[in-house]
């Protein structure tokens, strides 16, 4: 599957959400080839179409003093938070030319983080039984929520990098109640946001057989 990298580095998430729309269009019209965004977003917490607000602990008040925005997100999973630290990926892929099966394409994203993290890390990157996403040891480092239309996917994954897990307890991550952790939290020495970013585009390159252009 030929694939299109495009890195917008920081950006407004919903920026960020009406170019993967562009994308997407252009992707199911057969005008592009399938599209690769790597991101960071500003501080936000983010609702989908079956978050409850009830997942956000605190109120609009306390978001807005600590410049934490909310928004609506059309995809699956619950409440999540994007801000500095975090690796986000979108994948604008066309599942016609790859699988037409929405398990094994989100199997497919935890495989991208999980080599990432086994093979450059030695960390102990694992999956859950009927929840979405990554963990190491009892830490949730990875998040994930797509949506797809006409077989053609958006949004994608966050990886926390170097994220200032206080954020996290603005909200019920996910709808779960689950211990958030950072790659940065396992070690002494700093990670690099850049050489993550890397690793995890030459994992989704391996795992989803794509071709770089």
């Amino acid at each position: 599957m030929q694939c299109k990298i495009i890195d917008l580095g920081i950006i407004d998430y919903l920026r960020a959400c009406s170019i993967q729309k562009e994308a997407v269009t252009s992707v199911v019209s057969g005008s592009a080839s399938s599209t690769l965004i790597t991101c960071e977003h500003p501080h936000v917490i983010t609702l989908s179409r079956r978050s409850e607000r009830k997942n956000i602990l605190v109120d609009e008040a306390e978001l807005k003093k600590c410049g934490v925005g909310i928004c609506f997100a059309d995809r699956g999973g619950d409440v999540t938070y994007h801000g500095p630290g975090q690796i986000v990926l979108y994948p604008i892929f066309d599942l016609r030319q790859y699988k037409k099966d929405l398990h094994l394409y989100l199997r497919s994203l935890e495989q991208v983080v999980i080599d990432t993290l086994r093979d450059n890390f030695g960390l102990n990157a694992h999956r859950r039984d009927k929840a979405t996403g990554v963990w190491v040891g009892p830490y949730k480092v990875a998040s994930i929520g797509i949506g797809v239309r006409n077989w053609v996917t958006y949004h994608g994954l966050s990886l926390n990098v170097k994220t200032d897990n206080k954020y996290f307890s603005f909200i019920r991550s996910c709808g779960m109640d689950v211990k958030m952790a950072s790659i940065n939290d396992f070690f002494d020495d700093d990670v690099s946001l850049d050489s993550v970013k890397d690793l995890l585009v030459k994992n989704a390159a391996k795992v989803f057989n794509l071709t770089l252009i």
